[in-house]
């Protein structure tokens, strides 16, 4: 009857013999059944009994710690980290996670979590231990940095349960991480026609005239006042280069007249990644990739900046070797903190107000539909019928005749 073939993962015996030549040396062998199904003969050889089977145990160690090799109860949760962080690189190669989400995946990975559960044995993660574990970080995290934790730790369990180390994936079972009713909050006209003049101005005080150069230094300016025509992302507005840009304008046939609406093509996003630096990628999403009208007010700051050549960024950084390089949106995001502190405006207004005054202005104005609003911002759902029956991406002139009204008060 012939022998039965090693489990996967497994090894037979091990003998160890001394050769008769090179001084002596000892050498230990076995046979081992690797995870592509196939038995091969491994020996590794030492100077004694003892230092050829530990050299031996190291290299069965290191096959059966492969991320090809089955997850089993016993294994740690760090170890089923392990396989995720591999299939989430193949995520980004493929295109599936953008960079950016996999880098805050990493970091609460390494930062939170591991060093609390790392070293979790499978059948030790249970529902009391994790809603103990989560129960645990309100004081120090906010509700959006608890979902984005739980998924993590949600998506590393899921390994192990495809792996058949656990039968259901506890996270399933855990009450939902709720946050507060927040309004979402706007600039009022008054406090956008106040940030924008204060960094226009020059202030008596000595300090906070310092605050205005360095404002105008950095280009919040106009950066600021893109970002309120326009409703863009942060990295949207630092990644839109010259050629992207036509002030001249589109002709578009309205109330069967034509005239020319200037635009801005938003077809990529500048992020800052972990290993790569900063570097500008086509876009969070598809609908992302949108063409904008550009107010008259916006056309009328852009015609002032100095054009530098089709590639270059609109708003660019210098680089210390001479040219243009893109300018580091983490940098802007501190500087309008900086900035708007400085201006005395005591809540927290972010680059993502900004954003948000945008689509304020074009929802109060009741002009545009939900639709011609979502192309406009480049949100990826407005609801089921209109994501699947409705088609996107069309030029809606009027949502720059919206933001020139508004701009004026009229």
């Amino acid at each position: 009857m012939a022998r039965p073939p090693l489990p996967m993962g497994t090894h037979g015996s091990i003998r160890i013999t001394q050769r008769l030549s090179a001084g002596g040396s000892y050498v230990a062998k076995c046979r081992f059944r690797d995870y592509d199904g196939v038995t091969r003969l491994l020996e590794r050889s030492g100077a004694s009994k003892a230092a050829a089977s530990r050299a031996l145990q190291d290299e069965l160690r290191a096959r059966i710690g492969t991320t090809m090799a089955p997850l089993r109860p016993e294994h740690t949760f760090e170890r089923a980290a392990e396989i995720w962080l591999n299939k989430l690189e193949t995520q980004v190669r493929d295109g599936a996670r953008a960079v950016t989400t996999a880098d805050t995946y990493r970091q609460r990975l390494r930062a939170v979590i591991l060093p609390a559960v790392g070293q979790w044995r499978l059948y030790e993660c249970t529902v009391p231990r994790f809603d103990g574990f989560f129960n645990t970080l309100p004081a120090r995290h906010s509700p959006e940095s608890r979902k984005t934790i739980r998924t993590v730790v949600s998506l590393v369990l899921r390994v192990a349960v495809q792996h058949e180390a656990l039968a259901d994936n506890p996270i399933r079972h855990l009450d939902p991480i709720e946050r507060g009713p927040r309004r979402p909050r706007a600039l009022t006209t008054v406090e956008r026609r106040h940030f924008l003049g204060w960094m226009a101005g020059t202030s008596d005080d000595e300090e906070e005239a310092r605050a205005q150069v360095r404002a105008r230094r950095r280009d919040l300016p106009d950066i600021v006042t893109f970002m309120l025509g326009t409703g863009v992302r942060m990295g949207e507005a630092l990644g839109v280069r010259w050629c992207d840009v036509d002030l001249e304008g589109v002709p578009v046939v309205e109330r069967d007249e034509i005239r020319a609406v200037p635009i801005v093509a938003i077809t990529g996003n500048v992020v800052r990644h972990r290993g790569r630096g900063l570097h500008r990628h086509d876009g969070k999403t598809e609908t992302s990739l949108r063409i904008v009208p550009l107010p008259q007010f916006v056309v009328t700051m852009l015609r002032a900046r100095t054009v530098h050549g089709p590639e270059i960024p609109v708003f660019p950084a210098s680089s210390m070797k001479g040219g243009f390089n893109w300018k580091d949106p983490n940098n802007i995001v501190g500087y309008v903190r900086e900035a708007r502190k400085s201006a005395g405006m005591d809540w927290p207004v972010t680059s993502h107000t900004f954003r948000k005054t945008a689509a304020t202005i074009w929802h109060d104005s009741g002009v545009l539909t939900d639709r011609q609003k979502a192309d406009l911002t480049g949100h990826a759902k407005i609801s089921t019928l209109t994501d699947i029956y409705v088609a996107r991406g069309e030029l809606h002139p009027a949502g720059a005749a919206v933001m020139d009204a508004a701009w004026m008060d009229s």
